[in-house]
């Protein structure tokens, strides 16, 4: 069972037929219209989750959530995205919650039955490089002839190759090692490894076992390596409940609200669904840059209906990075992630 160390692991393809792509992206034509809100309720609602230290934990725990759809939800903890991905193609997934933007990305280029509606967070400096003190890794340089251990196909993964390929580095130059987040732990503990890209608690945990930073994010941010989390829906539960969809939203925003006015309030209330202490998952949310529901309309993330954001050209980079690493065979146009991002329920969730 997936723990709060659980993120984003999701570059594998699904197999899709063309017939399969071609319905998936009629539904998805159907479902990115101006949604009306006069429906029934829905019976109940299917939300993919991660547990982690984030004010979605918040809405999840003081049921704001359910009260927002209007109907009781049945949570489902995933492992990765791609297993969101996997969900929503057999329908037992009707929202996703926090699900990166590799397997977004990965998810839209594959003509999967979702939409974007809403974002989590910019991931920024939350998860990052970290070396060995004892490695004397001070240069990019240095991490020649190193072992780093990363999670394979979560947007780690993707920083670390980025953070390779920026510096005129490759996988000849630094054995790059594939471990989840305990693993990396109890590697680091043995001293198998020089440097580890990961995210909390591993991250913290390495760094007070003779760890040091090795500041990343943001440079591979500009170099066009950003990362995100999403909030994805179903195309068939976006067209039949537009309601639920923007409550889900409201939601969403009151867990911000709280954070951004008590944020002693907030921590404590997701260290208890996080299993994490109040101090940790104050460190941990500090790390993360949540976007607020109207900032997320701007041109800067998610835009507006019509006129998609930038958010989509981070998509389209990473789907492209994606084909480089032959995760993906192929990445569509930019305009297909702009259609993908659907704001109409955000501007409702906002007005």
């Amino acid at each position: 069972m997936p723990t709060a160390t659980t993120r984003e692991t999701a570059m594998t393809a699904l197999p899709l037929t063309r017939r399969s792509a071609l319905a998936a992206a009629a539904a998805a034509t159907g479902a990115l219209a101006l949604p009306r809100l006069s429906r029934a309720a829905p019976a109940k609602v299917n939300v993919g989750f991660f547990t982690e230290a984030k004010p979605t934990m918040i809405a999840k725990g003081q049921g704001w959530f359910a009260e927002g759809v209007g109907a009781p939800i049945t949570w489902t903890e995933y492992g990765s995205g791609a297993e969101i991905n996997t969900a929503m193609v057999g329908g037992s997934c009707d929202i996703g919650l926090a699900t990166g933007s590799v397997a977004t990305a990965a998810g839209i280029a594959q003509g999967l039955p979702f939409q974007v509606i809403g974002l989590v967070d910019n991931i920024g400096p939350a998860e990052e490089m970290t070396v060995r003190t004892a490695a004397n890794i001070r240069s990019p340089a240095d991490f020649k002839g190193k072992k780093v251990a990363t999670p394979f196909g979560s947007t780690s993964h993707f920083r670390l190759l980025g953070f390779l390929k920026t510096n005129g580095l490759s996988q000849r130059d630094v054995t790059v090692l594939d471990m989840k987040p305990a693993a990396i732990q109890a590697a680091w503990a043995k001293g198998e490894i020089d440097a580890a890209y990961v995210w909390a608690p591993a991250k913290s945990k390495i760094i007070e076992a003779g760890g040091t930073p090795f500041r990343t994010w943001d440079a591979l941010d500009k170099a066009g390596y950003a990362i995100a989390d999403t909030i994805i829906v179903h195309n068939d539960f976006a067209k039949a409940q537009p309601a639920s969809v923007v409550g889900f939203l409201k939601a969403y925003g009151k867990a911000l609200g709280m954070w951004r006015s008590s944020p002693e309030e907030a921590a404590k209330l997701v260290a208890q669904q996080a299993g994490v202490s109040p101090e940790t998952a104050m460190a941990e949310m500090k790390a993360y840059e949540f976007v607020d529901l109207p900032a997320q309309t701007g041109e800067a993330w998610l835009g507006t209906p019509g006129k998609p954001g930038k958010f989509a050209e981070v998509l389209k980079g990473t789907a492209d990075f994606l084909v480089e690493q032959r995760s993906l065979r192929s990445a569509p146009p930019v305009g297909t992630f702009g259609s993908a991002l659907n704001t109409h329920f955000l501007q409702q969730a906002v007005a």
